[in-house]
């Protein structure tokens, strides 16, 4: 039997170590041979997955983003109540982000660097576009069912991003005075008592 990891397990390892890596030292001074030695790989196999530093970057991004969103699906994909569904959607973003938050620093410079690398700006607007699509999605079912008031759903989860989006931001960037999963569902449930008809 071959001794060979299978390429997705190497391409796993090799994620986790750039994520170490950037986090470390920042995205300018991180160099593929940092990451594969941190990986326990060759250089030659870092570039056998990722062309570049860049696209190591960007792939990261991406893979991190649907892992987290896939997750949090997963956790509420068996609640049938809308409303109830949402709710749970707020504990569990909150609480798994807290979880990633090696991710979420990386995310930080990853957004940052998006004011001036088209392709990263592509990248974090496609994310953006779609958190606002999931999160109409969460909202629109509370509406058909009666539990929401008829509420424009687009700004309504543009108000969602925002607010999780300024949390984060905040939580990692200053001495935080406050608890991420706690402040997040505070703040998202106050928007949720908004919309919920009395």
């Amino acid at each position: 039997m071959s001794g060979k990891r299978p390429n997705k397990d190497r391409k796993e390892s090799i994620f986790e170590a750039a994520l170490e890596c950037f986090n470390e030292t920042g995205y300018y001074k991180t160099s593929i041979d940092k990451i594969a030695e941190k990986a326990k790989i060759s250089k030659g196999g870092i570039y056998y997955h990722f062309n570049s530093k860049e696209e190591l970057f960007l792939k990261l991004f991406s893979y991190r983003c649907n892992k987290y969103l896939e997750r949090v699906s997963q956790e509420i994909q068996d609640i049938e109540d809308s409303e109830k569904r949402l709710e749970q959607f707020i504990k569990k973003a909150g609480r798994l982000s807290l979880e990633n938050e090696h991710f979420m620093r990386f995310f930080i410079e990853f957004m940052t660097m998006g004011l001036r690398d088209a392709d990263i700006h592509k990248a974090m607007t496609d994310y953006y576009n779609h958190s606002i699509q999931n999160f109409k999605g969460l909202i629109q079912p509370g509406i058909d069912s009666g539990k929401f008031k008829n509420v424009d759903t687009a700004k309504i989860a543009r108000r969602v991003y925002f607010l999780s989006a300024g949390i984060f931001f905040t939580y990692f960037t200053v001495k935080a005075d406050f608890d991420l999963a706690e402040e997040h569902s505070l703040q998202l449930e106050q928007l949720l008592e908004h919309i919920r008809k009395i």
